[in-house]
C-alpha cells in the first residue's frame, strides 16, 4: 500500500479531537501538537457533517483544506490550529472529513475547515 510520508507534508497543524458531547458541553480529547500536514487556504463549497450543526447536509464554504497521515484521521467538529506562531495562524472546526485509503495511490485524510 501507497502511503504518504511526513516528509511529504510541509506544514504543521495541533489537532484537538472532539469526542462528544456531556452535561457540560463538548468533550474534547488529548490534543496532538505539530502533526505533519498540507495546508492550503482554499475557499471550496463541503457539505457540512457536524452532527449538531444548524447547517447539517447543507452546502457551506470551506476555507482550509487540510491533508493529513492516515493515523492522524480527524472526525467532524475537531479543531485545528494551523500556521501556528504566525500572523495567519487560526484554529478553525473540522467541516467534513475524508478518509482515503486504496492500494496503488497515496493513502491520506483530507479535512476541510470553516
Amino acid at each position: 500500500m501507497v502511503r504518504l510520508r511526513a516528509k511529504h507534508l510541509p506544514h504543521r497543524v495541533d489537532i484537538t479531537p472532539h469526542e462528544g458531547d456531556g452535561a457540560e458541553g463538548d468533550i474534547w480529547g488529548t490534543p496532538r501538537a505539530e502533526r505533519p500536514a498540507y495546508v492550503e487556504q482554499k475557499t471550496r463549497l463541503v457539505v457540512d457533517r457536524r452532527a449538531t450543526s444548524p447547517t447539517i447536509g447543507q452546502e457551506i464554504t470551506s476555507t482550509a483544506f487540510v491533508v493529513l497521515l492516515l493515523d492522524d484521521d480527524t472526525l467532524p467538529r475537531s479543531l485545528v490550529t494551523a500556521w501556528k506562531g504566525t500572523p495567519r495562524e487560526r484554529t478553525s472546526a473540522v467541516i467534513d472529513s475524508a478518509y482515503f485509503e486504496y492500494r496503488g495511490t497515496p493513502s491520506h485524510v483530507e479535512l476541510y475547515l470553516e
